[in-house]
């Protein structure tokens, strides 16, 4: 149960210092973004704004792309099926999510950017974006 307690807290620095990182990643991505990229498969869901539900689970979102309009208000819930903390980032507009637990879901409201293209989507807990833990975010 300690060493369990301890993997926990250990889990929660570890986050914490990533938090410093988070500053750097969009604009390294953003770089990145533009001599193109991949994402992870899956199908797309969402429309004009509303309601979308994404599942997160090692190392994936499904769907792994959304579609949005330009300026809606979206309104996600990530449900997290898998077993370790996920969240969700999107580049572009520097929006993260929170943490979502294993076993929970979160309701996360964002505006989508007013501008037309395709957005970079990942999990910033440490190791799970180079795991393949990717997105995209369609504005259209």
């Amino acid at each position: 149960m300690a060493t369990q307690q301890k993997e926990r807290l250990t889990r929660r620095s570890l986050l914490h210092r990533a938090g410093a990182l988070a500053v750097a990643v969009p604009a390294v991505s953003a770089l990145l973004a533009a001599c193109g990229g991949g994402g992870g498969g899956g199908g797309t869901s969402g429309g004009g704004g509303g309601k979308i539900t994404i599942e997160m689970s090692e190392y994936k979102y499904n769907p792994a792309t959304i579609t949005v309009s330009p300026g809606a208000s979206v309104t996600v819930t990530l449900k997290n099926v898998g077993t370790l903390q996920h969240d969700y980032h999107i580049d572009g507009i520097n929006q993260t999510s929170p943490l979502v637990d294993p076993g929970k879901s979160v309701d996360w409201t964002f505006t989508a950017p007013s501008q037309a293209g395709t957005y970079d989507t990942w999990c910033t807990v440490p190791g799970h974006k180079e795991l393949g833990m990717v997105g995209k975010l369609e504005v259209k």
